[in-house]
């Protein structure tokens, strides 16, 4: 049959502005079915938004590795807590979950980890009613909230939680966390949304490897390394294509990454309508 969807805009690339082609790319990947294939399909499974933040928080906190690894990592973990996290994660005592968790392995993550991230979920979750409602409270006394949001989480686990949580004082891009906070606050049909505290427009990119590649080959970031600088350089180069939405072509842009199937010849189309978008200072 004829060319595919993605030659067909890489063809026309030129005749596009930076934002159009850049649209071009979202409304390719903003795919349901795609999600299946990212952590993210674990939360379409929940319409609960109280259930939903819980799976997120697991489900980014393992998001690294093996796309296939991570996947069958967080079913193990998300079986475990039947059909409403919530009330399971509040009812049942610890020695249960680490007891279900037992042998658990993703890289360098054991059970352990997992049922102190889960801990602190409790404790944060009976002193707030939800995450949403701490990351609210995290809101009043942060100028960036995700940084108070880590902290709660860090405080709250009676272990060490690095390999889940980083500690976001130390230059951090916290880049799973990040990640969940997109998935909770955007909506479209890879994100599902679901919390109204916080708007789009205030997320910051979640760093992985290949949004540091795709940034750093077209100049957006000029930091040496994959720190929380970066991340703020990156977003702030997105914002001013979608102020309301800097995190719109994430998804999008990290799969392309991923998959590398015609990643080169995105990154040149960009490149070239960067200089135009510089020279023209406008779309």
């Amino acid at each position: 049959m004829g060319r595919s969807k993605s030659a067909l805009l890489l063809k026309g690339e030129m005749s596009l502005s930076l934002v159009e082609f850049l649209e071009m790319l979202y409304a390719k990947y903003n795919d349901k079915e795609k999600a299946r294939e990212d952590p993210v399909y674990f939360l379409h499974s929940f319409d609960d938004i109280r259930a939903r933040e819980i799976i997120g928080i697991v489900a980014a906190s393992l998001a690294f590795g093996r796309v296939s690894q991570i996947i069958k990592s967080i079913e193990k973990v998300v079986a475990i807590m039947e059909d409403n996290p919530r009330d399971f994660l509040l009812k049942v005592p610890v020695d249960y979950l680490m007891a279900k968790l037992k042998g658990f392995k993703h890289r360098w993550v054991k059970g352990s980890d997992i049922v102190s991230l889960l801990y602190a979920c409790k404790i944060l979750i009976a002193r707030y009613d939800s995450l949403e409602s701490l990351y609210e409270h995290c809101k009043a006394g942060d100028s960036d909230p995700a940084v108070g949001f880590a902290v709660a989480l860090r405080n709250a686990s009676p272990e060490d939680i690095s390999v889940l949580i980083p500690d976001p004082w130390k230059n951090s891009p916290c880049k799973r966390l990040r990640l969940f906070l997109k998935w909770m606050v955007r909506k479209d049909n890879v994100d599902p949304g679901g919390w109204t505290v916080e708007t789009p427009a205030n997320l910051v990119v979640p760093l992985d490897v290949h949004m540091w590649k795709f940034g750093k080959e077209l100049g957006w970031i000029k930091r040496a390394s994959p720190d929380a600088k970066a991340a703020i350089e990156l977003t702030q180069a997105f914002r001013l294509f979608r102020p309301d939405d800097p995190l719109r072509y994430d998804f999008a842009l990290s799969h392309l990454g991923m998959e590398a199937k015609d990643y080169r010849k995105v990154i040149s189309a960009v490149k070239k309508l960067s200089k135009t978008y510089d020279c023209e200072g406008k779309n």
